[in-house]
């Protein structure tokens, strides 16, 4: 059974390059750079395989998140399964960054 990732060998037609021409942004390079250091086999706290297995893990939800994002969740997921943190923690991290990206909108 395919999942909703699995395109491979479904009839897709010519790629116009053009068209899919990406700039990454400052974040979407930290994510790179985050997937790179996680995946480096000196430091083996992560493979390409459960990467990807996190991915494929969000199911019909595979094509609602950008590439960058679903990196982003992977990561979240697999550190929270190998207990590098904790939900507890992730979570107040994150309202701690909503909080400063609050204040530097409103300016204060």
């Amino acid at each position: 059974m395919r999942g909703p990732q699995d395109l491979g060998g479904l009839p897709a037609g010519l790629v116009d390059p053009e068209l899919h021409e990406h700039i990454p942004t400052h974040w979407e390079k930290r994510i790179d750079a985050m997937m790179t250091l996680l995946f480096d086999p000196k430091r083996r706290l992560a493979r390409v395989d459960e990467s990807r297995r996190m991915q494929e893990a969000l199911g019909e939800d595979y094509h609602k998140y950008p590439y960058y994002e679903r990196w982003l969740l992977a990561i979240s997921w697999l550190m929270l399964e190998k207990g590098v943190y904790t939900q507890t923690e992730l979570d107040e991290k994150k309202k701690e960054v909503r909080k400063r990206i609050e204040e530097e909108r409103s300016g204060s």
